[in-house]
């Protein structure tokens, strides 16, 4: 299992899938009259839930397999705290899925020599569309990481700035990416403007020597 993929707010599935070698899990096989079947081709379009065409019983096999607790992937995917838990989710498990393909314990739970081995945009497709992730989750999150006090509110950790204080707003709203490419380039422009008035400053005169 891989524990450093576990968002903090979250707690971690129960379910192990390495336990389990050499063979399917139980819970998650197919139906009898498919036996023989591999998961990989349980795909059900009326599952689907956002981009991801994966079935229920592929989501859960991926997520487990990788510690992500499934409920991370419904999380309301307005919330900017929330957009951040599945960011850090799929950029830390990234090295892990790119080597499904050498992974022995990911293909020993396949019995029936059809191994699944998903890519990385199928795996970003379970949280969001890959075109939303390169272009504006991954940039903007990576930009926030750089201001200490946006972290650990997107971290929501417990000694982070209340979120009037950090976003200088009153009263209570759903704050989504427009907002924070709003706040970052704000930022950005006051450290500018502060290294161009230091820049700008005249260097205060050497004291006289005592004699």
């Amino acid at each position: 299992m891989v524990a450093s993929v576990i968002p903090p707010s979250f707690h971690q599935c129960s379910v192990s899938l390495g336990s389990h070698s050499g063979s399917v899990p139980h819970s998650l096989s197919v139906a009898s009259d498919s036996r023989g079947q591999s998961l990989a081709s349980s795909v059900s379009t009326s599952e689907a839930t956002g981009p991801s065409r994966l079935s229920n019983a592929n989501k859960a096999l991926l997520l487990d397999y990788l510690g992500i607790d499934r409920d991370l992937a419904s999380l309301d995917k307005s919330g900017l705290q929330s957009a951040y838990q599945k960011f850090k989710a799929i950029t830390n498990a990234t090295p892990k899925v790119m080597g499904l393909s050498k992974d022995a314990e990911w293909k020993s739970q396949f019995d029936d020599g059809a191994v699944w081995v998903p890519n990385i945009v199928t795996f970003i497709n379970i949280f969001i569309a890959k075109t939303q992730f390169y272009q504006v989750w991954k940039p903007t999150f990576l930009q926030a990481k750089e201001y200490p006090d946006m972290q650990d509110w997107l971290n929501e950790e417990e000694d982070c700035l209340a979120t009037e204080d950090l976003w200088d707003m009153r009263g209570s709203q759903v704050l989504g990416f427009p907002d924070l490419k709003k706040w970052l380039d704000k930022k950005d422009c006051e450290g500018e403007l502060k290294k161009h008035d230091l820049k700008g400053k005249r260097k205060a005169p050497d004291s006289p020597k005592k004699n």
